[in-house]
């Protein structure tokens, strides 16, 4: 009879244990492995610099992202400065007004005006003297200038920041 089916005599188990092929067992604390070796340690050792090391430069390179993207007049003005290059691509003139708030920019038939409007602390541009789009805001005041073809734009924010750029200008062939 089976144990498993109630037919175990007085003092027999029903589970039954054999010994260790090799003889070591965990009870005993003998074991046939080595241990815990110096290269091991020195393995671990070095696989936790590596992500220390790791860690550190993305904290590192975060800090400064944030720094760099909380700001935002400094993603505005970015913003401001890839646009305005976009008019600067090929033009056939370019004309400073009212003594350098203001830029005309003419390519072919088209003619756009980038100016400052110190009551809104805004620069805004217009096409063909139609719409008038807001282009960067929280400016104070902005100086446009251009010198052996480059424009310079000089930009003073309403928390005292000076922001600059320059843009090389491209003239088309006629």
């Amino acid at each position: 009879m089976s144990c498993l089916t109630g037919g175990c005599r007085e003092g027999e188990s029903v589970f039954r244990t054999r010994p260790c092929p090799d003889g070591n067992h965990a009870a005993t604390g003998q074991s046939s492995e080595a241990g815990y070796t110096f290269v091991e340690a020195l393995l671990h050792l070095a696989i936790f610099s590596l992500f220390f090391i790791l860690f550190a430069g993305f904290f590192r390179y975060s800090a400064e992202m944030a720094h760099h993207i909380g700001d935002p007049s400094s993603v505005e003005w970015e913003l401001f400065r890839y646009e305005l290059a976009d008019y600067l691509g090929e033009v056939e003139g370019v004309h400073i007004l009212d003594g350098g708030s203001r830029l005309r920019i003419i390519t072919g038939d088209k003619v756009t005006e980038i100016g400052h409007y110190p009551a809104a602390s805004l620069i805004r541009k217009r096409v063909n003297d139609q719409g008038h789009e807001p282009m960067l805001t929280g400016v104070r005041s902005v100086r446009f200038s251009v010198e052996e073809g480059v424009l310079s734009v000089s930009a003073v924010f309403m928390d005292g920041k000076e922001r600059r750029s320059m843009h090389h200008l491209l003239q088309t062939k006629k």
